[in-house]
This record gives structure tokens, sequence and C-alpha cells, in this order.
């Protein structure tokens, strides 16, 4: 597949850009595997940083003489 002409790449280019600006809805369809692993890295560095907050809040426990 990736030896046809230049000029199909062109025409396939054209034809997605001629869709998204028809139907911006296509943009969004297009898009939305992006958006969803965006949203999942988020979600798991927001966790992340809460372990952290969480673990720096609790006091350390010592045993033995003070």
């Amino acid at each position: 597949m990736a030896t046809r002409s230049p000029s199909f790449w062109l025409l396939i280019a054209v034809l997605l850009v001629t869709a998204i600006m028809v139907h911006p809805s296509l943009a969004a369809l297009l898009t939305a595997p992006a958006q969803l692993g965006l949203l999942v890295a988020l979600r798991w560095q927001a966790r992340r940083e809460g372990r952290a907050a969480e673990k720096a809040l609790r006091v350390p426990l010592r045993r033995g003489f003070v």
C-alpha cells in the first residue's frame, strides 16, 4: 500500500479534509481515540499524584524511645 503514487495519498488527504469541512462530526470521530488516550493518561497521572499526596500527609510511626 505504501508503494502507491503520491497523487493517491494527496487524493485521500483532500477527500478527508473535504469530508471534515462538510461534516465536522467526522473530525470528532477521527480524534476520539486520541482524546480517549489522553483522558486515560490524565486520570492515571492524577491518581498517582493523589496517592503521593496522601502518602506525604501520613505521619510515620516511630517505634521505641523518642
